[in-house]
Formats: structure tokens, sequence, C-alpha cells
């Protein structure tokens, strides 16, 4: 009997591992660092990393689709694949573009601040089409029916009035569905939970460490909870497959939110800093795995902290990118047969 349980574990352990391996193969960490202009791609599986280099501009975001990524240079988009870097596509002069949201295998959303405007890009023919937004939109997010911009209303830098949010139809013709406010201040980021919620981070005034979190019904198009306690400028949130809501804090590392009970776990004193580091994006993989990008104060090249899933997070490994990483997205990569 003690055998056969020996053989059991053993054959357990190693079907874990296998799974382990095939849900992870072909994924990797796309890493969009500003000041070296580069994205370093991090394999999961294997925690091995290789880089491209991007065309001039302002690296401020990016999101991917399979092997498909677009990148916010400001005044331009660059269309890459994990193979390497791409076309450039241009965009209105002052656009200051810093959020990208793709829709499908050929069309990405780009959020125009410097305009006031958001633009639809076909990413395959090149071809863009501008609409009216909010007031400084800094985000985008795609639904299973809208395209939504997260408006942060802000002038000089600084908020001056609360943050909006402008639906559009995915469907053409596309028809907007008007604005609603939030109720917070410079809205920046979003993320979509598996619940079917929109939920906005807004990163509040500068000194103020007044951050906090909107939670968004994009079906019925209404806020439907606020979280404050995120403290000084929060960053990007990453949706995990427990439920958590993990939130980038460039002062606290990780705050996290239980979005069952819309209650704040870790709040603002109580964030985890890995290897003592602020952390300026996340990213989950389909193992639960969460990849912390730290910029180390841009002097140098930045690090990816890869951690256990919560509440653990204990670093299971620390992988160098470029200097002062920005934004991270999970990206795929094409699986040999």
């Amino acid at each position: 009997m003690k055998r056969l349980i020996t053989l059991v574990a053993l054959f357990v352990a190693a079907c874990s591992d296998a799974l382990d391996q095939d849900t992870t193969a072909g994924q990797v960490v796309a890493v969009l660092a500003a000041t070296s202009g580069d994205v370093t791609l991090v394999d999961v599986t294997r925690l091995e990393t290789t880089a491209f280099d991007l065309a001039p501009g302002v690296p401020s975001s990016l999101d991917a689709r399979g092997e498909d990524l677009v990148v916010a240079l400001g005044d331009s988009v660059q269309v890459a694949t994990t193979a390497g870097a791409g076309a450039v596509i241009p965009l209105a002069d002052g656009s200051g573009a810093i959020g990208v949201a793709i829709e499908d295998d050929s069309i990405a959303w780009i959020a125009n601040p410097g305009l006031n405007s958001v633009t639809r890009v076909n990413y395959r023919t090149r071809d863009t089409a501008t609409f009216v937004a909010g007031v400084y939109p800094q985000a985008v997010a795609v639904s299973e029916q809208y395209v939504l911009f997260v408006n942060a209303n802000l002038s000089g830098g600084q908020p001056v009035g609360p943050s909006s949010i402008r639906w559009l139809t995915r469907t053409s013709p596309i028809l907007a569905f008007g604005t609603f406010p939030l109720s917070c201040t410079n809205a920046r980021f979003t993320a979509l939970g598996s619940d079917g919620l929109l939920y906005v981070v807004c990163s509040g005034s500068a000194g103020a460490a007044d951050g906090k979190l909107a939670i968004v019904d994009p079906v019925n198009r209404e806020e439907v909870a606020v979280l404050n306690g995120l403290g000084e400028s929060p960053g990007p949130a990453a949706y995990h497959p427990s439920g958590r809501l993990l939130i980038a804090s460039p002062t606290e590392g990780i705050l996290e939110v239980n979005t069952a009970t819309r209650t704040l776990v870790r709040g603002a004193g109580e964030g985890v800093k890995p290897e003592g580091d602020g952390v300026q994006a996340l990213v989950v993989d389909r193992r639960g795995r969460v990849y912390a990008v730290a910029p180390r104060g841009c002097g140098g090249p930045g690090v990816v902290h890869v951690l256990h899933a919560p509440p653990d997070y204990r670093v299971i490994e620390t992988v160098p990118v470029g200097v002062c990483p920005v934004a991270a997205v999970l990206a795929g990569t094409p699986v040999p047969p």
C-alpha cells in the first residue's frame, strides 16, 4: 500500500509538471522599456530573454493578441510580433498616445490625450479612423460589446474634475453611447476581470496619496463601487484567476483587492515589495504566477520579479530587462509541433 501511494504521488507530480509546461508553452511576458526603447520578451517556461529595438518615439504602453504586439510611441504606433519590430503607423501630431487595446486580429484602439480623441487602427492595412473622446483619455478597454475609453480630465498634468468613461460600439457603424463620470480623478489604467467587470485605477493628484479603484459594469454602463486607500499614484492592474485584483504601485509594490467582496486586502502601507522594489507593471500567466516589473530608478536595467501566486508572492527568479520599463503584457509565440 505504501509503495502504491508513492507511485500515485509521483504520477500526480509528473502530470502536474507536464500540465504546468503545457499551459505555459509559447507564452512570453513582453516588457516595454522607455529609456532604452526596446521590448524584452521573457519566456515564462524557461525564464530566458530576447529583445528587439523599437522605432524612435516615446514608448508608453503596449497590448498583445497572440504573437501580435501594438506599441504606443507618442505620435505613432509600431506594429510588431514576438519575432521582432515591424511597421510604424503615424498618428496625428500631438497625439501623445499612451493607451492601447487590441480588439481582434486586425483592429487596435489608441487613446490620444493630447488631442482629446481616440484612433481606430487597422494594424494589417495601416488604415486609421479617429473619434472624439473626452478630456485627456489615457486608457482603453475592449469588452465583448463595447470599446471603453477612460478620460482623465487633466489640465497641465493635474485633475480638474472627475474622470469619465465614454462608450463606443465595436460593430460598424461605430456609435457613441455617451459619457458618464467616475467617482475618482486621473483615471489612468483599466483591467477587465473574468467576472465581466471593468476595473479602473485612478491615480489622483500627485503628492496627495489619494489613489482609488472604480469598479464599472460595462454592460449596464454604470459605476458599481469605489475603493479608497491605494496611496500615491497607483499603476496598472492585473486580474488574477484566484479572483484577486493586483495593482502595481511604484511606492507600495503590489496592492491587492478581493473582487468577490470588493474589499482592499493590501492597501497603502501593506503592499508586497519583492526584494524591496516598487512595481511599475504586473502580468499574470496561466498558472497564476505573477511577473512584477520594477524600474529600479531607471539608472540602469530594470527587472522582472517572477513570483509565486498570491498570497505567497515568493520570488522564484529575478530577470533583467531594458532601462526604465514602463509596461508589460502577456503574449504568445509559435509553439513547435
